[in-house]
């Protein structure tokens, strides 16, 4: 479905989460930074990575921070300024998901959340693109565009500046036309690949 010629993008709802999380699966098969986390041959593999974009989806839908398009073939998880980090409680009501997710690999799970932690508490107020993924057969068609300036449009309207983490170098085109700038990389734990945070002002 597509609107005056663009790809049609709404806010994700609670019914959406569990198609959202199984397309951000397919788009994250095989991406660097998952193949660390749950390496090809780990037992249950596919729905392990599924559930970790279930977990983080539900907590930025609870944020209205969740974007589909239309057929949910491509979904981004934002998080809005002052909510980028889960709350105590959150902590507590997703702890039994994460050990189901991180089973033996939970210490890097664990090690890797905290660089993340760490480099973020030195952020001013921003939005946040935790995700942003598209169905294997869909990419190319300019759904992650679509998906971006969503809130990018918010972001200037507002004033507020947006920032990720790259975990793919072939990403990093997309996010600098939609004029986010690389800023250096992360410092993550040993044997992570690399990751590149992302700043963007607001235009």
């Amino acid at each position: 479905m597509t609107e005056h010629g663009r790809p049609s993008v709404r806010p994700a709802t609670a019914a959406d989460v569990d198609r959202l999380s199984r397309t951000l699966a397919a788009a994250f098969a095989d991406d660097p930074v998952f193949c660390h986390l749950l390496p090809p041959g780990v037992r249950s593999r596919d729905e392990r990575r599924r559930r970790v974009f279930a977990v983080d989806s539900a907590r930025s839908l609870a944020h209205g921070g969740l974007w589909t398009m239309a057929d949910g073939d491509a979904a981004a998880v934002w998080f809005p300024p002052g909510h980028w980090r889960p709350t105590p409680w959150d902590d507590l009501r997703e702890t039994p998901a994460w050990l189901r997710i991180g089973g033996r690999r939970m210490r890097v799970f664990q090690r890797l959340r905290a660089a993340m932690f760490a480099h973020h508490r030195e952020l001013p107020p921003h939005w946040y693109l935790y995700y942003a993924g598209t169905l294997p057969p869909r990419q190319g068609e300019g759904l992650g565009s679509a998906l971006l300036q969503a809130v990018l449009s918010r972001c200037d309207a507002e004033q507020v500046p947006a920032y990720l983490e790259s975990t793919c170098e072939r990403n990093l085109p997309l996010y600098r036309r939609h004029g986010f700038v690389a800023q250096g990389t992360l410092d993550v734990p040993p044997g992570c690949p690399p990751m590149t945070p992302m700043w963007r002002d607001p235009r």
